[in-house]
């Protein structure tokens, strides 16, 4: 028998699915514009199909513990490196820089 993949849940024991509607957040504005951005007809870096194999690549722990939006980030992360748009310093610099920026306006 074949091993399942992380997404593959059909069947398994699970609660209820909540099917109420929530206003979207910024955070999750900000990554559907950055994947549309990236995945769209002028840059083309990547396609639906890449993301949905950079998403099943997540351990089954990280599957199970990330929110939607954040294992599409994590993707698009993933993508850029392996399609060499930025390296992975690249990316971690500038979210240090940031972190750092906005811990400056936070205190």
């Amino acid at each position: 028998m074949t091993e399942r993949k992380v997404n593959d849940i059909g069947g398994l024991p699970a609660g209820p699915v909540c099917q109420d509607e929530h206003a979207s957040t910024l955070h999750e504005k900000r990554v559907d514009a950055i994947l549309k951005i990236l995945s769209g007809p002028k840059l083309k870096a990547f396609t639906s199909d890449a993301m949905r194999r950079a998403i099943e690549s997540n351990t089954k722990e990280d599957y199970r513990n990330l929110g939607y939006y954040d294992k599409w980030i994590r993707a698009a992360r993933e993508l850029i490196i392996e399609q060499q748009i930025l390296s992975r310093e690249e990316i971690e610099t500038r979210v240090e820089q940031l972190r750092a920026k906005y811990k400056k306006v936070a205190a």
